[in-house]
């Protein structure tokens, strides 16, 4: 596995933006579409395919968003159906959750939908039950873990590279974000507000020096136009939105990038690391 860089974007503002004072739909909807189809546009430029994870209840709400990207080729993963943090439920609900957000979009798609992403990465060893549940129900690879900032819990998971989760006789792929370790320390970098903070000649740098790389974004990170909602992360919320669509163009035109599901394909799963919850 040499510089491989997977794509992917999490895709639930259409659904978050109505619970914020972001403007009321007639503001913000127009934005986001015009935001959705300038990556569309970007990508198809560079001849580029993307994984976006989705809310379930978009695909109810505003399906045409989704085949939108899954028309011009791209991957659909499951991102919940509501956006609810993994620590705010039950397991009885998560799995109600689960299942309808992936029956729904298989149901707009057409395809199955065996990929999955937990709102904010909300998955730790705390409630390792809900990997479980997803394997029940059918998803056969995850990128929910955030071993750095948000402490996955799975000390075993070290480094920045795919591993094997087995659990009851099941076994699931896992696709960590990436970090890289400076002085003793690790460092987010490759998406969201860590890839808005640091410089670009970084992350270009970094990427460069890694095998593995889950680059992960959202509509919000590149719109300007958004209403600031003043809270406890307004910093990481809000800082580089400005200038974060030419870095990623600079991004895209720097590196080559792949689909979690090329990547699957990449990887010698038989030399992996297996975690055994």
């Amino acid at each position: 596995m040499t510089n491989m860089n997977i794509l992917s974007f999490d895709l639930e503002e259409w659904h978050l933006y109505s619970l914020y004072p972001k403007g009321g739909k007639d503001y913000y909807l127009p934005i986001l579409d015009s935001y959705l189809d300038k990556l569309l546009d970007l990508l198809d430029l560079h001849q580029t395919k993307a994984t976006f994870y989705c809310v379930g209840i978009i695909a109810r709400e505003y399906p045409e968003v989704i085949l939108k990207i899954a028309n011009r080729g791209h991957e659909i993963g499951c991102h919940s159906d509501h956006h609810f943090l993994i620590n705010e439920l039950t397991p009885s609900i998560f799995r109600q959750d689960t299942r309808a957000a992936i029956d729904s979009l298989q149901q707009l798609i057409g395809t199955k939908v065996d990929l999955y992403r937990a709102p904010s990465y909300s998955i730790n060893r705390t409630w390792n039950w809900a990997l479980e549940i997803l394997m029940e129900e059918g998803i056969t690879c995850d990128s929910s873990m955030f071993p750095t900032y948000k402490d996955s819990g799975f000390s075993v998971m070290n480094q920045s590279k795919p591993y094997i989760i087995h659990t009851n006789g099941m076994e699931m792929k896992e696709f960590p974000i990436t970090y890289k370790q400076i002085l003793y320390r690790n460092y987010i970098f490759s998406g969201g507000g860590f890839f808005r903070f640091f410089p670009y000649f970084l992350i270009k740098k970094w990427t460069k020096q890694l095998d593995y790389n889950m680059a992960y974004f959202h509509i919000r990170d590149f719109d300007k136009e958004q209403k600031r909602v003043i809270s406890k992360r307004y910093l990481l919320s809000y800082y580089g939105v400005n200038s974060c669509f030419e870095k990623f163009e600079n991004f895209v035109d720097d590196f080559e990038f792949v689909t979690v599901g090329q990547a699957i394909n990449r990887v010698d799963w038989a030399s992996s690391t297996i975690v055994d919850l």
